[in-house]
């Protein structure tokens, strides 16, 4: 191969990260600290005030630890993405509850408001709506039909940090609680780390859950809850507080590269493109397009040179979720998704002429089958 690959994401990262990293270094104070709390300050003023925010070590960390202050417990059930990555789906496992696959809109990728309505029952504590690939869901909908039902709703928002609803509140200020993810392919990185968004009552709670259930310090009683170690050490939140600052140029920077590269996608034979991915407010974190055997087309690409890979998941294909709970309802789209969507490479830094070379290697493997 003459040309090098084309990554499926590359994270943006430089100078200014390298700084911050040597300075906590210098500081000496590795752990959970005045960096955290910066960034847990700077996330909220993105966010428009009216929420606290907690940071976290993961994605998956924040969706598990707003569950369990919402008061998910053994015998509950909740209704959860039928495609996606299935972090909350595990979340309601280890707190002993049912996930409920919800089946997702042929748009959005998320469920909707009939769908969510039809998948919650009397067990219901809570559902998560994720505003797939940064995509905005339904929320505020989904939101009235929780609140008519007095279920919980947790705004999954680990694409959309930056992002805006379809009412164009800012992405996570809608549910309950919310939560993002600081992964390498999110929109902003510490290379792992999370973040929660809720109400000061509710925040305390998730602040006592990252640190083992603390609720004082000193000698003696101090520790009033059962917790676990969430945190997020100073070393990732510096990094994160960079790149935090840098999202509103990286939103537009994929802003710019997504549009002329999903219009070229649309001309090419055998490839959709969901018409969710050119929605006001999307951050498109991931670009995905759908064709006939995504699975064939990617080991195609892949000899061209162009990383690509399923966007998600069908939870009820999953082994973890069948053995525990058989089949499931029925959620086709779901599982067609599974075998047709496909991610595509997109990133910040990403060239004209790589975006060519993308949609040329698609064109090829696309006809090849």
């Amino acid at each position: 191969m003459d040309e090098e690959r084309i990554p499926l994401a590359r994270p943006r990262v430089g100078d200014a990260e390298a700084e911050a990293v040597r300075r906590v270094l210098e500081s000496r104070h590795l752990a959970q600290g005045p960096e955290a709390a910066a960034l847990e300050s700077e996330v909220a003023a993105l966010l428009g005030g009216g929420v606290e925010v907690v940071a976290v070590a993961s994605g998956g960390a924040a969706l598990l630890a707003a569950l369990h202050a919402l008061g998910v417990a053994p015998g509950d059930e909740v209704v959860v993405p039928a495609y996606t990555f299935p972090a909350a789906a595990h979340a309601a496992v280890w707190l002993g509850a049912r996930p409920v696959p919800a089946d997702v809109d042929e748009s959005t990728l998320a469920p909707g408001p009939a769908e969510v309505a039809a998948r919650i029952s009397d067990r219901t504590r809570a559902v998560v709506i994720a505003h797939a690939f940064g995509i905005p869901a339904e929320v505020e909908a989904i939101a009235e039909v929780c609140g008519a039902r007095g279920v919980a709703l947790v705004e999954d928002s680990a694409c959309s940090l930056g992002g805006r609803t379809p009412s164009g509140r800012p992405s996570g200020t809608v549910g309950d609680v919310a939560c993002f993810s600081l992964h390498p392919r999110k929109l902003a990185t510490s290379g792992e780390g999370g973040l929660l968004a809720a109400p000061p009552a509710l925040a305390a709670r998730l602040r006592t859950m990252r640190d083992y259930g603390r609720t004082g310090r000193g000698f003696f009683d101090v520790f009033g809850a059962v917790g676990l170690n969430l945190r997020l050490s100073d070393l990732a939140a510096a990094v994160a507080r960079v790149q935090v600052a840098a999202l509103p140029e990286s939103l537009a920077a994929r802003a710019r590269i997504a549009s002329g590269y999903l219009a070229a996608l649309a001309a090419v034979p055998g490839v959709r493109v969901p018409p969710g991915m050119a929605r006001p407010g999307a951050t498109i974190q991931t670009l995905l397009v759908r064709v006939d055997d995504a699975p064939a087309v990617a080991a195609r690409l892949d000899a061209l040179g162009v990383g690509a890979g399923p966007g998600a998941h069908a939870l009820t294909q999953q082994a973890f979720y069948r053995e525990r709970f058989g089949d499931g309802p029925a959620c086709p789209v779901a599982e067609s998704l599974a075998r047709t969507a496909l991610a595509l490479p997109l990133y910040e830094e990403m060239t004209d002429r790589e975006v060519g070379r993308v949609v040329s290697a698609v064109r090829e493997a696309v006809a090849g089958g």
